[in-house]
């Protein structure tokens, strides 16, 4: 699978940061200012200009000497940890293109732009059994997480997203902004939401869904396979039963926004249909997911 951006949406991502509503604690040395009071401004280190970095933190002296751009860092700077979870789990393999596919693409983008802006990606692939990456910090590391992207794992007994969130919800990972990256589609998904809310978390849901999710077009005595390994379930495919199914989606899929926004987090719904630098142009940016 090819994971490569092309180079017009690296363009487009060049400066932008991710953006949370709420102040999480860093751990190392980054580049967004905490909100904790009780600290003074002071001068760290030196650090290579980057496109989009803050100006006023441009040490002009130096390029004024050395006609180098460089940036000043201080101690009370915290670096924000960003959790990209993806659903691996089988229901993400329907679609064309999948919505596995989808939703590496997107990861790759978000992942990017946060390793550009200083900020700590921890990535996670929900629904295996793989043991997390380390945190990747720096452009430099983008690669490294783009193999990670790439990189097919094979599991006899994968795990439902539920129980992959709500796994993650119990391990001893920092707080920060977790990015859901899942169609979302598995029945107890929005109650594992609320468990990382209440780890503290700040959940941002991208719900991606098919076309056929969305607007299945089917007629007739059908037999439904359930990806996630449930029993089969035969139905009758009318009108009827195509209402139905939609005003149940309508209703899973409010509260899965109802407990992502509860926390102070966001949500959205990613048609695998749509392209990725339209998604990122007009949901993402203009609802404040970045900027």
């Amino acid at each position: 699978m090819d994971l490569l951006l092309p180079p017009r949406t690296f363009r487009m991502l060049e400066g932008l940061r991710v953006s949370p509503r709420k102040s999480q604690p860093g751990r190392v040395r980054g580049e967004r200012l905490t909100r904790r009071a009780g600290l003074s401004i002071e001068f760290a280190d030196y650090r290579d200009y980057a496109e989009g970095d803050d100006l006023r933190h441009l040490d002009w002296n130096v390029l004024a000497r050395l006609d180098s751009p460089v940036m000043r860092t201080y101690r009370d700077e915290e670096d924000l940890a960003v959790h990209v979870l993806i659903d691996d789990s089988p229901s993400m393999a329907f679609g064309e293109p999948t919505k596995l596919m989808v939703a590496r693409n997107l990861a790759a983008a978000l992942g990017y732009i946060a390793l550009c802006s200083g900020d700590a990606l921890l990535p996670v692939r929900l629904g295996r059994r793989e043991a997390p990456l380390s945190a990747l910090r720096g452009r430099s590391s983008f690669g490294r997480f783009a193999a990670w992207l790439g990189r097919e794992v094979a599991d006899d007994a994968p795990t439902s997203l539920s129980t992959s969130l709500r796994s993650f919800a119990n391990s001893r990972n920092r707080a920060g902004v977790a990015i859901v990256l899942s169609d979302g589609l598995d029945p107890e998904a929005a109650n594992a939401i609320r468990a990382l809310v209440g780890r503290g978390h700040e959940v941002w849901l991208v719900q991606i869904l098919s076309d056929l999710d969305l607007r299945p077009d089917l007629e007739g005595d059908l037999r439904l396979i359930d990806g996630e390994g449930g029993r089969p379930t035969d139905i009758t495919a009318n009108s009827i039963a195509l209402r139905k199914y939609q005003e149940n989606l309508r209703q899973h899929n409010e509260s899965l926004a109802d407990a992502a926004k509860r926390g102070g987090g966001r949500y959205a719904v990613y048609e695998t249909s749509r392209p990725l630098e339209a998604f990122i142009r007009d949901t993402l940016k203009r609802e404040g997911w970045i900027h």
